[in-house]
């Protein structure tokens, strides 16, 4: 046995006898990571929820409501105290929240005011400084209004809220849909770009044909999940309709919101 293994040893090539030692070339995954980072980003602001009714939380309805009347207000006074007064008013709401939803919030309020501060800046240069101030301020008081109402409200009860004012059904569905499939198809591209990772081994000089290759798939896969919702509702029979179980009622947390909002609407008066 020993010689018949020698010769198959000396009958062997020497490349075959030679020890491998595959040392793959180094490459930069920046871009796994950063696209890994992004998708992990919009899925922590999806599926975060503040939604908790809080002690003196009004219904979602009746937030809806003078949310929409505190921007309107907002927008369009002229006197500048007024201004300050909102501006107060909602750094007073901010500091009942917790630590992590003022960040949440202020974080998509400040890309707002950057953005209309640039655009304002030639008016500063052009003795119209006021108008700077202004606006920023109105932007950011409508801008974090919004931010309390998305976060202080869970997606469900507001889409319940637009239901109350006759909003139509097509569109709670599409926003309903949507927001539940951003969610749905980033958790796919995250698993998808986690593989990729994985599976990357050595360097690999066509990273856009990796990037076409996770969106094809996110694509066939949000097809094929369309089809597949769509067979589910026929079978359960939806319409296309909305039916509020619960009707709309007044609370005694309400009552307190009102009696601002009157407060509020007096005082723009009296100012204007």
């Amino acid at each position: 046995m020993e010689k018949d293994e020698l010769n198959v040893m000396q009958e062997m090539p020497e490349w075959m006898l030679q020890k491998e030692e595959y040392i793959p070339s180094s490459d930069r995954e920046a871009f796994l990571t950063k696209s890994t980072k992004a998708v992990l980003g919009v899925l922590s602001r999806m599926k975060f929820q503040g939604g908790k009714d809080g002690r003196f939380s009004a219904t979602p309805s009746f937030q809806l409501f003078y949310t929409l009347i505190y921007i309107i207000l907002t927008a369009c006074n002229q006197n500048y105290f007024f201004t300050l007064i909102m501006f107060a008013g909602v750094m007073v709401v901010l500091a009942f929240y917790p630590a992590k939803s003022i960040r949440r919030i202020l974080a998509g309020t400040l890309g707002a005011v950057v953005i209309s501060a640039l655009i304002l800046t030639p008016a500063m240069f052009m003795g119209n400084p006021q108008i700077l101030l202004r606006i920023t301020t109105k932007v950011y008081i409508s801008v974090t209004l919004i931010g309390i109402l998305s976060y202080g409200t869970s997606w469900n009860r507001l889409t319940a809220a637009l239901r109350t004012f006759r909003v139509p059904d097509l569109l709670i569905f599409t926003l309903d849909i949507t927001l539940k499939y951003i969610s749905v198809l980033g958790g796919i591209s995250l698993d998808i770009l986690t593989a990729l990772k994985l599976r990357s081994v050595g360097k690999n000089p066509e990273k856009a044909r990796s990037f076409s290759g996770i969106l094809g798939t996110s694509f066939l896969k949000s097809r094929e999940m369309s089809d597949e919702m769509y067979a589910s509702m026929c079978c359960r029979g939806f319409t296309g309709e909305y039916h509020k179980k619960h009707k709309y009622r007044f609370r005694k947390q309400d009552l307190l919101h009102l009696l601002l909002l009157v407060c509020c609407l007096l005082l723009f008066y009296y100012l204007k």
